[in-house]
């Protein structure tokens, strides 16, 4: 996957499952850029009440999958199945 960039977005702490994938991506010759969308985290997109679904089509201008692990049931398949993402939705 050399020259991919993984977007790895959590909304909430999953240390083993976040660096299991960022792992996998750097072993497979990628790379991945990790975005902390908890409350304490590192994006101020949900601070600024930017939708989930507008981060994403965001994120996918700079990479190439996104792995996303958010609270909310059936978030992520409101994110991959929604309209404007085009790029794979984990």
């Amino acid at each position: 996957l050399k020259h991919k960039v993984l977007a790895s977005v959590f909304y909430e702490a999953s240390t083993r499952t976040s660096c299991s994938f960022q792992a996998a991506m750097m072993r497979l010759g990628g790379t991945f850029l990790h975005v902390d969308g908890g409350k304490g985290g590192n994006t101020s997109a949900s601070k600024k009440g930017e939708s989930l679904e507008d981060t994403i089509r965001c994120l996918e201008c700079y990479t190439d999958v996104t792995v996303l692990r958010h609270p909310t049931t059936g978030s992520v398949q409101q994110v991959a199945l929604g309209d404007g993402t085009v790029k794979p939705v984990i």
